[in-house]
């Protein structure tokens, strides 16, 4: 088993049993973080891509499925049962090659791939810096890949969700960036708001492009499940493109940077 690096409550393995034990409205946080995904990487059209976490919804698999310019996608996973997932897709796509590591360890796997040194267009680190207390740390490992003139594109839940902001407002919690149940069940030690995401991009010395957000998101995990049936396909994707409207109260926020 790898060895989790500092700042990491759980190893990854725990993290993919206890995140997969309990899914429900969290199957539409992904379906709406892989649609935003999505539609950024067929915007910027990368030849190399760095994807950092792929989770249970393999991203590469929807990207390469159409018109695209990418010649190699490297993903480094550290849980085996999400890499694994990975490597099955990969067995019928030779563009597509799998770490199972941490990114922050994944150096050597890395320059065997690149011997030339940075060589990825575009960063993915969706939905991971928010489970590490050193998120500098994890984004710096995988910024080391990225070329000049690259993008790196970071999501993570964001703090002003209109369900935080709620909670504040009804005596929940004292403040919107406040650890939640979840937040401590899942070990992940902090939640961002969007301008702290702007200052951390900013100080690793990238330049951003845009912040955008998507989901609308009223109220927790477990009653948004409870909503699901009544809601359905058109309310989820409704509840999907009115967070987009109002990205500042997104359940969560997605950043696009530039390396100098």
């Amino acid at each position: 088993m790898n060895i989790p690096p500092l700042g990491k409550p759980l190893a990854a393995d725990e993290y993919a049993a206890r995140h997969d034990a309990d899914l429900d409205f969290e199957t539409v946080c992904l379906l709406a973080r892989q649609q935003h995904n999505l539609a950024q990487v067929r915007a910027l059209q990368p030849a190399v891509v760095l994807e950092v976490g792929c989770g249970p919804e393999l991203l590469a698999a929807q990207v390469l499925a159409s018109p695209n310019r990418v010649t190699d996608w490297q993903v480094v996973e550290p849980a085996l049962r999400y890499a694994d997932i990975a490597r099955a897709f990969a067995a019928s796509e030779p563009r597509l090659r799998v770490t199972t590591d941490y990114i922050e360890h994944a150096g050597t796997a890395l320059a065997t791939a690149w011997p030339d040194g940075p060589a990825a267009d575009l960063l993915i680190v969706s939905g991971v810096i928010h489970e590490t207390a050193e998120p500098e740390a994890l984004l710096r490992a995988g910024l080391r890949w990225l070329r000049p003139g690259g993008h790196l594109l970071v999501s993570v839940p964001n703090a002003l969700s209109f369900h935080r902001l709620l909670a504040v407002q009804m005596g929940l919690i004292e403040a919107p960036e406040a650890l939640s149940e979840r937040n401590r069940q899942l070990g992940q030690p902090r939640v961002f708001r969007p301008q702290d995401l702007r200052d951390m991009v900013s100080g690793l010395g990238l330049a951003e492009v845009s912040l955008e957000g998507y989901l609308f998101k009223p109220f927790t995990h477990a009653q948004m499940a409870m909503l699901l049936p009544s809601l359905g396909e058109r309310g989820v994707q409704g509840l999907i493109e009115l967070g987009r409207a109002f990205p500042m109260q997104s359940a969560e926020i997605c950043l696009l940077a530039r390396k100098g």
